[in-house]
């Protein structure tokens, strides 16, 4: 069992020692309720308990010298380099190294938050003990840990609009399709559309537009900014058009649905890329916890165009107090620019390897 590093103490009377004295005995008289995993773990000071002995890595319930509970991996070693580790208001997470080998620990600061915290621990563990080594453990529950980013600082407060969950549809089709062409790293960076940049999608040598439309209204989609379609220098500028369409249940899917696709994609194949995949979704404005049940949607497949020399547009620069355009653009007019995600792709894989 790991043993954690005493601090020493000046006793030296003094009114801050003496408040903090009072601070410290108040939490020594905190009682844990009996019915969590923490229940019988002495307050005060480090103690611990083994979660499982069938458990395939060494996790343990803990309580902090600061009497706060924690969830403690014990590691054989540290990882080289260390990963980026979350940071939210009422949880620490960090590594540790103490006399009895290094430990990751994840250690609630909001008492009030403790049977949710249980609820982020028994998920966390669960993520790790289908990894067949320890540094994959430690990375699927890191991983995991992530996911809950929202758990203890809240998210947003509305849920997204039928026009925002349309966008945030299109635009995880397209990503999918760089997911495949790039791996999910190369296409969580290029996806720049939730940060508020003029693209979607923003690669070295490409960039792409999405645009989520009807599939029954006039073929036209909207243009929100003369940035959107503009050019950009060295790159390739590529229009993907989907139709997303709201359908009654049993068809289509929900936007958990269409989340939830490519969250089981990536615990299977790149756990360490979910951190990226959670704070996109956060800046799109979408939040797990709310309920989007009462929408299902149908998506086609994406149709891409080149944006060239004779493409109809209104692009940047624009006279002279001119700002902010907004129009209509036809899809017919489109027709003669339009190609197929293979040779976007193409283009896409020459980069790749340049």
């Amino acid at each position: 069992m790991f043993r954690a590093a005493q601090s020493s103490t000046s006793s030296t009377p003094s009114a801050c020692a003496r408040c903090s004295a009072r601070k410290r005995s108040k939490r020594r008289r905190w009682v844990i309720p009996s019915d969590t995993p923490w229940s019988g773990l002495e307050v005060g000071k480090t103690d611990t308990r083994r979660v499982s002995a069938s458990a395939r890595w060494n996790w343990f319930w803990a309580v902090m010298p600061r009497a706060d509970v924690a969830l403690v991996l014990q590691l054989n070693e540290l990882p080289k380099p260390a990963p980026d580790l979350p940071k939210l208001r009422n949880l620490e997470i960090r590594f540790q190294t103490l006399p009895g080998g290094p430990i990751l620990y994840i250690r609630l600061k909001d008492s009030a938050q403790l049977e949710l915290f249980e609820t982020l621990c028994r998920d966390v563990m669960a993520a790790g003990e289908l990894a067949e080594t320890e540094p994959e453990a430690l990375e699927r529950a890191i991983g995991r840990t992530f996911r809950w980013h929202y758990l203890l600082r809240g998210g947003k407060p509305e849920v997204l609009s039928e026009e925002a969950q349309k966008g945030l549809i299109g635009e995880i089709e397209v990503l999918k399709l760089l997911i495949a062409a790039l791996g999910a790293r190369p296409a969580l960076s290029a996806w720049t559309g939730p940060s508020g940049a003029p693209k979607d999608f923003e690669l070295r040598s490409d960039c792409i537009e999405v645009k989520a439309r009807r599939g029954a209204s006039q073929p036209f989609v909207r243009i929100t900014s003369e940035h959107q379609l503009a050019d950009v220098p060295e790159r390739r500028l590529w229009l993907g058009v989907l139709a997303v369409d709201k359908v009654q249940p049993p068809h289509g899917r929900t936007l958990t649905e269409h989340v939830d696709e490519v969250t089981d994609l990536l615990e299977r194949t790149e756990p360490s890329a979910i951190m990226d995949w959670d704070l996109h979704l956060a800046d799109a404005g979408y939040d797990a916890l709310h309920d989007y049940t009462h929408w299902r949607w149908i998506v086609s497949t994406p149709e891409f165009h080149a944006v060239t020399d004779g493409f109809p547009r209104i692009a940047a620069p624009v006279p002279l107090g001119v700002a902010g355009v907004t129009y209509a653009l036809a899809l017919s007019a489109c027709t003669p620019f339009r190609t197929d995600w293979e040779e976007v792709r193409a283009g896409l894989a020459e980069e790749d390897e340049g």
